[in-house]
């Protein structure tokens, strides 16, 4: 079912989880552009269609003193992809390509000399490449610059300069806005930009934001985001990138508290704000009536995720060593125990479980529980499925138990799962499940043996899935497999 698309590193290359392999997969019109680093600094711009035949080197690059990764963050534009380069004579710059060596060329050189560009964000806007400049020129905050790009060094220009007006805060995409915000130390500042200077438009100032890392989150074709107003408490705010359309939503608490995690659940959005030992879980639909707190718990519960009209919620009991799952209902109604998951090591030290990664498909919430142990990598991890139904299924419980590998969970989005596991005389490598152990299996042994396949970076584009994995060249390899296929019953199933 999954099949190398084409050698890409040198065999012999080694399994580091560090690379050499393929990575920064993304989709220039139906065409996948990535890129392969190695140590020596050597690196190369590729181009695919899916065939080995038609898997060619846009640029390879000769090895050289820089930075690893070598080439970076590619972008698509149109039918050109923009990426970040490290020269000796220029640094960390901007580059582009049109898919030919010819045509894969420095944009310009933004920061003159070899000190390099620091490009704190990038995205495409308006046929265009926008990019945050970040330019620590002195002690203190950095110079903030918004830039645009054509991919010419004629036309990539500065856009706006903010000066050391504040820290550049979470900026984001939204529809084809990018919005910013600027912490000056003792409040925030919202902007946005549709990538032209008169379009660069100051949305607001407001108290420090309330979430760590200042999360924010979309829903209803806003961005919401919280904020702490000193004397006046914790409120709800969004935006839709104008001043007219950036407003308050509801105040959550008359107190400073810290919102933990947000989510969703269809096309509402979730969070969770921790107010002393307890925790409250919200709904929002970014109006003042939709926004309303669903529960609290008088303990830390965390966010496993959403299936149908049920949030569902997880806490570890550090004396039990054992995690129980609950849920509340969108539309009220109090708690419900859903299961406390089985610990066999809950007699060692250190055996305290936790989730590791999460994953909706199909109808089904999926997650990894790892147990832990005094150092850093887990005893074990295990694959547990629930579907909201019927009991929580366990479907694995041989998923990775490196210090330095996690086991993804990657939907196809067509119902299937895939994560990295392992049966007896194999290493890990890559499997599928659709809920249930008789639906559950390996996909493929890509390194046989004891050795492991390592799979990750997982990418949808068209039809097809494209991965890494080591295989029998001893090195990380383009590999591909179909996003629609069958999980035949029985077929391996993980012990």
């Amino acid at each position: 079912m999954a099949s190398r698309v084409k050698v890409v590193v040198p065999p012999g290359s080694g399994s580091s989880v560090n690379g050499p392999y393929p990575e920064f997969l993304v989709d220039v019109q139906g065409q996948l552009y990535f890129a392969t680093n190695f140590f020596d600094g050597r690196a190369v711009l590729w181009r695919s269609n899916g065939t080995e035949a038609g898997t060619v080197q846009v640029k390879s690059f000769p090895p050289a003193s820089v930075a690893d990764p070598r080439m970076s963050s590619l972008v698509p534009v149109g039918n050109k992809v923009f990426f970040q380069f490290d020269d000796p004579g220029t640094g960390k710059e901007l580059w582009v390509s049109d898919g030919t060596g010819a045509g894969t060329h420095l944009v310009k050189d933004v920061t003159p000399g070899p000190a390099g560009t620091r490009f704190a964000f990038t995205a495409a806007q308006n046929g265009r490449l926008t990019f945050i400049r970040e330019w620590a020129f002195a002690p203190g905050n950095p110079q903030v610059e918004v830039w645009r790009s054509d991919g010419t060094a004629a036309g990539t220009v500065e856009v706006a300069n903010f000066g050391t007006l504040g820290e550049l805060v979470a900026p984001t995409m939204l529809g084809n806005t990018l919005l910013f915000f600027l912490d000056t130390g003792t409040g925030t500042s919202l902007w946005r930009s549709d990538g032209t200077t008169a379009g660069t438009v100051h949305l607001g100032n407001f108290g420090p934001l309330a979430t760590d890392r200042y999360t924010s989150f979309e829903v209803g074709n806003a961005l919401l985001f919280f904020v702490v107003t000193p004397g006046q408490g914790t409120s709800l705010w969004r935006t839709d990138g104008t001043p007219a359309g950036t407003t308050w939503v509801k105040k959550l608490d008359a107190q400073a508290v810290p919102i933990e995690q947000t989510g969703f659940a269809g096309n509402l959005g979730l969070f969770l704000l921790r107010d002393g030992p307890n925790t409250e879980v919200w709904k929002t639909d970014g109006t003042p009536g939709g926004t309303v707190r669903l529960e609290a718990f008088g303990k830390f519960v965390n966010l496993l995720g959403a299936l149908n009209t049920s949030v569902y919620l997880y806490s570890m009991n550090p004396s039990t060593k054992r995690l129980r799952i609950e849920s509340v209902s969108l539309w009220g109604g109090g708690k419900t125990s859903v299961t406390t998951l089985p610990n066999p090591y809950s007699d060692q030290e250190g055996a305290y479980p936790s989730v590791q990664r999460t994953a909706t498909s199909g109808g089904k919430l999926y997650f990894s529980v790892a147990i832990g142990t005094s150092g850093p990598a887990p005893r074990e991890v295990s694959l547990w499925a629930l579907n909201g139904a019927a009991a929580t299924v366990q479907l694995s419980r041989t998923l990775s138990t490196g210090d330095e590998y996690a086991s993804p969970l990657f939907p196809t989005g067509t119902g299937p799962v895939l994560f990295a596991a392992s049966k007896g005389g194999s290493g890990t490598e890559p499997w599928f499940t659709q809920g249930s152990p008789a639906t559950t299996g390996q996909l493929a042994e890509i390194r046989p043996g004891a050795g492991s396949s390592v799979p990750d970076g997982f990418t949808l584009l068209g039809n097809r899935i494209y991965f890494r994995a080591v295989d029998d060249t001893n090195s990380f390899q383009l590999w591909s497999m179909p996003a629609t296929f069958s999980c035949p019953a029985g077929l391996a199933e993980a012990e």
